[in-house]
Order: C-alpha cells, then structure tokens, then sequence
C-alpha cells in the first residue's frame, strides 16, 4: 500500500459531480495519490465501452427514476445506491503502486478481514465472499496516472440490481450461480447485527489508515467550480448513450476477458469504420484500436498484424488478438 494517501470524504450522491471528481484528480493533481470514498444514489453506471441499449432495462429505469451515467473505466454495468459505498485510488504509476486490479484491491480484502470476513479477489475483476461477489472492479490510465475504483455492495437493494440490467446469459456459463440475485451479497449479512454503512465506513478508513499515513484533503472553491463544470460532459445523454451506427458486419462473443461486440463496414476489402463495444476491462482508450482497423484489409491475418502492432492488453484487457479475430471470422 501507498505509504502517503490523501484521502477526500466526499458525500455527495450526484454521479455526475463524483465521476468528474475522478477524473479531475487523475487529470489535473499530479503530485498527490488520493484515497476518495462515496456513493451515488439509485444509478446505473455503465463501461466506457458499453451499447447502453444492451446493458439496460430502460422501462424499469424510467419507472423507477434511476440515473443513468457512463464512466471512464472499463468493465461491466453496475448499480449504486445508498447502500453501496465506492471507493476510488489516484496514483502515480511505479514500481511500488502496482498495475493489476488485485493490488488496489488487497487493501480492502485485508480491511474485511480485520471486521472478520474473509473475501478474495475473484475473477476479472471481482471481490467475493463464500463466492458470492460483494464488489466489482475497474481502472484507467491517464499519462502516468492510474484510476482504480471499484464499489462495496454493503445493504443494496438486489432486486433493484436484477431488474435494472440485462445480464447476458453467457456471464454464467461458466459459474454455478444462474442469476444476479445468487450470485452477488450484501457486506452487512457478514457483519454483526446493527453495524450501520457509516460504521462499516469507518472501520474501513481504520484499517487502511494501519497501512498509510493518510491526511485528508479539502476541495478548494475553484476546485469545486471546475469539477461542476466537468461534470456537464456526464450529464450529457450524447455521452452516457452513444451507439454505433447499424454496420453491414455485426460480431460479438463471450471470451474469458469479458464481452466483445465489433461492428464494421467494408468496401472493397478495406474495412472503412470498426465501432468495438463490451466489458473488457479496457484501460485505455478503444479509439486507438477502431482507428487503427480503418483501412486494413479485412483479413484475418491482416487485422491481427495491426492488433499485434497496439498495446493490446491496455485496449482489451485479457481478450487476446486471436480472441478479436476469432470473433469476426470464427
């Protein structure tokens, strides 16, 4: 763990102003590592490479006044609500920070365990208990910055989760569990009765505060002015729902990495515009690979020559350059 953390209280609920905050820090502050906490109310946040249109029941979300935000990082479709803190980590990248989600994620495990519960990182990106996922994760990169954050289920409304996004049946072919009300659980049922979210708040800052030295960090006037104007970009429907337009090539797969979904146009076997959605855990930016395609023939041996030549792993996480070109042609 980092041995110095500033660390920001941050108790507003509104996912716009909270996912600006983030990406402020990771944009603007170089030379401080932030520890941040909050929560978002009633919201589903979506990956940065997600088809809203496929991750979301709209007509339960407009029924029940649900926000809905796409974040920068990649991954899955999560709901927040009150019952469910996030936390987030803004560091410097280096030798000691770590890279991959399980070192971000150790502190946490080890603050469950000083409260008695025994949870592992799990999967891609998960944090479980009894097998039974408590947290998700994601990160992003920014020049030599690094964003990790991820969300503690602690009394969320599960039926709220299942209702409000539409999980593919192909994220449980490989589990036991065959729907999201069995598969995730609240931190609470592991607690002891009576224990509050602020409580378990607290007994989470002790811990981690056993590991670093943390000196909390207050907003300054303009700091809160930029990051309200920021926070417009999430606000913004064009944002949180942009599609790719209907494309004469259409392909999408359930890899061990995650979800992919490619869309394409070719002419005269040059491939003219590539959209690529899913919830890989992408911590760059898929613009780099979508126009890296534009104009490659399109071949299988072709388009993976290009992936090869791109910092894959950052792009599409674990899927692989023949798991892309399996997905198109096999």
């Amino acid at each position: 763990m980092l041995n110095k953390l500033f660390f920001i209280d941050n108790r507003c609920t509104n996912p716009y102003f909270n996912l600006a905050l983030e990406e402020y820090l990771l944009k603007n502050i170089s030379d401080k590592n932030f520890m941040l906490l909050w929560q978002n109310d009633n919201t589903i946040v979506i990956g940065i490479n997600q088809n809203a249109a496929e991750e979301i029941n709209f007509d339960y979300v407009k029924e029940n006044n649900i926000t809905v935000v796409r974040r920068t990082t990649g991954g899955g479709a999560v709901y927040h609500d009150l019952g469910n803190i996030n936390f987030s980590f803004i560091t410097n990248l280096d030798e000691k920070s770590g890279f991959t989600i399980n070192d971000f994620v150790q502190p946490i495990i080890r603050a469950l365990a000083s409260m008695g519960i025994t949870a592992s990182a799990d999967g891609r990106n998960d944090i479980t208990v009894n097998g039974r996922k408590i947290s998700g994760n994601a990160q992003r990169l920014y020049k030599n910055r690094i964003l990790h954050h991820g969300t503690l289920l602690f009394d969320s409304n599960v039926k709220k989760i299942s209702s409000s996004l539409k999980v593919k049946p192909e994220k449980f072919t490989s589990k036991s569990t065959k729907s999201v009300e069995s598969r995730v659980a609240n931190i609470s049922d592991y607690l002891q009765e009576g224990t509050t979210i602020n409580d378990f708040r607290e007994m989470l800052l002790k811990s981690i505060r056993t590991e670093s030295d943390i000196e909390e960090y207050k907003l300054s006037d303009e700091e809160i002015r930029e990051v309200t104007e920021l926070s417009k970009k999430y606000a913004e429907p064009a944002w949180t729902f942009r599609n790719a337009q209907p494309m004469k090539i259409h392909a999408s797969r359930h890899f061990d990495g995650g979800i992919i979904e490619i869309n394409m146009n070719v002419e005269k076997d040059k491939i003219t515009e590539c959209k690529v959605f899913g919830d890989f855990m992408a911590v760059k930016d898929i613009s780099e690979l979508e126009k890296a395609l534009e104009n490659t023939e399109f071949s299988p041996v072709a388009i993976k020559e290009r992936l090869l030549n791109l910092p894959l792993k950052e792009i599409l996480g674990e899927i692989t350059a023949d798991e892309f070109v399996n997905c198109i042609f096999g």
